[in-house]
This record gives structure tokens, C-alpha cells and sequence, in this order.
């Protein structure tokens, strides 16, 4: 309705654009199906439609309604059991009491309402516990054993688990190399089961080497490693120490090209006129005080010389130390050392240029880049595992 005094009385229907229904003045949407009536035209009607036979007025804001109308198209409030307009108050009384505010209403927006954002779906529900076992009265007296933590294998660490087989060797790749006097390296021999070494029929023969025995030693693999043994060869065979050893009375060993003999034999001082020991500790402690000498050799194993070894330690070189061999260039200035112990004695290589080299009694077992020599063949050993 404007808001000119001339206009009172005059009503104006705007119609709708959607279903042509006329609808009150001053109506934001139609009244029957919803439509915006915002920007519509509003005209008097003349004729028929001015007449408006039957209107009906709101009980919440005292406006006139098209009869037919399901809610009122000012306040949106239904018309259900509306009172008709001939009961409607004048002009004047409503003018004099004026309505109440009028709610808002919701006016559709022209841009089309984008979709409501997706819904996650719910997670799903945790499985359902298992009906509970009753517990079994425990007496009080028992005391269950308690679980560790590494007691309790998980599932996991069940099928990490590899399946038992059985019994399994030890398998390596195992082979010698040459080293040449230029310290170059020779021709590599792959040990399979087992080989043999000397100047004649042997796997690797050096018929020129007049230092060999015809048969001189054996490499042989077993159980996965890999064994030297000496097949009682006239010069013997050596394997290089490699770390601090105790000497056991007629160990041979060499120091650049020199040979030495140990020897050890029980202190005279230790013993009464009828050469009964005598007891300095309980038996299970005591170590007997010994004496010791070392024996300068030749090859076939004549003594040269010998040294007593009454030092706590006794260095031996080629230019310092308690024993020196000027002659010798392949011994270094200080090559080793022989510690006195208690009831012992331990060679040490001093690092060595050219190393300590050990006779072995019988077989040893070899190890990855360890060295041995027999007769003028020096030889590096290789050994790879292929299976734990």
C-alpha cells in the first residue's frame, strides 16, 4: 500500500508472474504458490478484477487476503479459519490500531542455491564384542605366572617367523692369490674341496721351487672353512700372526729372513735338592716360574745362537732393540717383541714391515686376507660367505 493519505481505501493487486493470481498490496510472494512478486508491476484492476468478491482479512496483521489464499502474503501467517472481510474493521480503526510488526520473510535469491555440501558417511560401527566367558574361580592360594612382554609374540612377529628347515652348512667362495717379489699380485686358485701345493702332481705345482717338498701342504674346505695343513714338509709352512700370541715351548718362527726357535723349561730356583717343586700358591692360582730362551736357527733347525729372555720384555730389530741382526734387510728397525708373564711368554709384531710368520704344527684354519708362505711361495687368502 503507499504511504500517500490520498491513497487510503485504494487497493492495488499485483499479479503473479508465475500461476496469475492477484495478490494483496504491499505482498512480497504470492499467496498460493510462493512466487516473488518483487519487481511486479501494481495496477488498480478495472472491471471484474476490481471487484474482488470475496476477501478474507488476517488475524495477525489485520490485512484484506483474496479469499482462497493459504497463508497471508504480508506477514506469512495461515489463513486457515480467517475472518471474511465484511467483518473486516474500517480503515480509520486500523489506521488507529496499528498492526503488529511483521516477521520477515524469506525471499528466494534469483542466483539458483548451489548444493549442500557432501555428507561424509558415518564410520563404520566397531564389530561387536564377543559375549564375555565367565571367569573360572581361581583359589586364592594359586599364583598365576606373570607374561612378559617378550613372552607374548603378536601375530606380527608370528609370520615374520621363518619356517625351521633343518640343519644348514656353512657355504663359502673360497681361493689363494699369488704375491709376486714386486708385490704384484699372480694367478688366483679357486679352493672347491680341497687342493694341494708342491713341486710335484700337486693342484698348484711349482716344479722349480727347490724349497718345496714334492707333496708340501693342503687347502681343504670343511663344514664352511677353510683349513692349511702341513703334510710334513722338510722346510714346513708358515702363516702370518696377526695379533698378539702366546708361545708354547718349540715354536719356530721368522722375523724378516732370520729363523728363531722358542724353548721354556721349569726355574732351577724353584725347586729343592732332590727336585721336589716348591708350592708359592694355591695350586689352583699359582703359575710356575719358568724360564725361557730363544734360539737363533738355521733352516734344518741347528742353533746359531742363543738369548736368554730374563727381561720383562726383550725387543728384537735391525738397528734397535735388546737383540739387532744389522744383516738382515728384510727386517724392520724394531720388528717385535717377546713379553715375559707370569708362567708365560707373548709375541708381539711391532707393525712390521714384512710381519711375523709362524710355523704351524699340523692344520690351522684360515681367515679372509690372512698370508702364508711355503718354500719361495708367498700367497693371500680370500674367503667369501655365501651362506651363514
Amino acid at each position: 500500500m503507499a504511504g500517500n493519505a490520498s491513497d487510503l481505501g485504494t487497493v492495488r493487486y499485483p499479479r503473479c508472474p508465475s500461476c496469475g493470481t492477484f495478490n494483496a498490496e504491499g505482498a512480497l510472494t504470492c499467496s498460493r504458490c510462493g512466487t516473488s512478486l518483487q519487481g511486479v508491476d501494481v495496477r488498480q484492476p478495472s472491471g471484474a478484477e476490481s471487484a474482488a468478491p470475496n476477501q478474507v482479512i488476517c488475524s495477525n496483521c489485520h490485512k484484506t487476503i483474496p479469499a482462497g489464499s493459504k497463508f497471508c502474503g504480508y506477514c506469512g501467517k495461515s489463513l486457515v479459519g480467517a475472518v471474511p472481510a465484511t467483518n473486516a474493521a474500517s480503515p480509520a480503526e486500523r489506521i488507529s490500531h496499528p498492526p503488529e510488526p511483521l516477521r520477515p520473510v524469506f525471499v528466494p535469491p534469483a542466483s539458483p542455491v548451489p548444493p549442500p555440501p557432501a555428507i561424509p558417511a558415518p564410520p563404520p560401527a566397531p564389530p561387536r564384542a564377543a559375549t564375555p566367558v565367565p571367569a573360572v574361580p581361581v583359589p586364592s592360594e594359586a599364583v598365576l605366572p606373570e607374561l612378559k612382554p617378550s613372552q607374548v609374540e603378536t601375530e606380527t612377529e608370528a609370520d615374520a617367523t621363518i619356517a625351521f628347515r633343518g640343519f644348514r652348512l656353512r657355504k663359502i667362495e673360497a681361493s689363494v692369490t699369488e704375491l709376486k717379489p714386486d708385490g704384484t699380485d699372480g694367478k688366483t686358485v679357486t679352493i672347491a674341496q680341497e687342493a694341494s701345493i708342491g713341486r710335484e702332481n700337486c693342484t698348484v705345482t711349482y716344479p722349480e721351487d727347490a724349497m718345496l717338498s714334492p707333496s708340501h701342504a693342503s687347502l681343504a674346505i670343511r663344514d664352511g672353512r677353510m683349513y692349511l695343513k702341513d703334510l710334513q714338509s722338510q722346510n714346513g709352512t708358515f702363516l702370518r700372526q696377526q695379533e698378539d700370541a702366546e708361545l708354547t715351548p718349540g715354536d719356530v718362527f721368522l722375523l724378516g729372513r732370520d729363523l728363531f726357535r722358542f724353548t721354556m723349561q721349569p726355574s732351577e730356583n724353584n725347586q729343592s735338592s732332590d727336585h721336589t717343586h716348591v708350592m708359592t700358591g694355591p695350586p689352583i692360582l699359582q703359575r710356575e716360574p719358568v724360564t725361557a730362551r730363544l734360539e737363533h736357527i738355521q733352516l734344518s733347525g741347528e742353533a746359531i745362537e742363543e738369548f736368554g729372555l730374563e727381561r720383562p720384555e726383550t725387543t728384537l730389530g735391525r738397528t734397535r732393540g735388546d737383540l739387532i741382526f744389522k744383516d738382515d734387510p728384510y727386517m724392520s728397525a724394531t720388528h717385535a717383541r717377546i713379553l715375559a708373564q707370569p708362567g708365560r711368554f707373548v709375541l708381539q709384531d711391532l707393525k712390521s714391515k714384512n710381519g711375523v710368520y709362524r710355523k704351524i704344527r699340523s692344520e690351522v684354519e684360515l681367515k679372509d686376507a690372512d698370508q702364508f708362505f711355503l718354500g719361495e711361495q708367498l700367497f693371500r687368502v680370500q674367503v667369501k660367505t655365501i651362506q651363514p
